[in-house]
């Protein structure tokens, strides 16, 4: 059997040519720079991360200062008032850095 005509080719010929210069022309108009926008949740985790990364950096518990200050307190060698005044100074100053840090991370949310 030998098909001579087939009804209606040229017209799906000129449609497939139509649709491969539409798909040219698109690939020509995206040839433009790549940018990124970050969610605000995202840049709250980041910021997370950072605080995470600097306690991981701390270092270690020292046993030898920790069994020093125990020693002490046992043989009554911090029961004085300066010293009093300084813990409660540097208790003070830390809470007041976890507190600023806190609120920041409120803030960036």
């Amino acid at each position: 059997m030998d098909i001579k005509n087939i009804s209606g080719i040229n017209e799906v010929n000129r449609v497939a040519k139509a649709e491969k210069a539409k798909n040219a022309s698109r690939t020509e108009k995206t040839d433009r720079a790549d940018s990124i926008e970050l969610s605000n949740e995202a840049k709250r985790s980041t910021e997370i991360k950072k605080y995470i990364d600097i306690v991981k950096s701390a270092p270690d518990i020292r046993t030898d200062k920790v069994k020093s200050a125990k020693e002490k307190l046992e043989n009554g060698e911090y029961d004085n008032i300066d010293i009093y005044a300084k813990l409660a100074e540097n208790l003070k100053r830390k809470f007041e850095i976890e507190d600023k840090i806190l609120k920041d991370l409120e803030e960036k949310s």
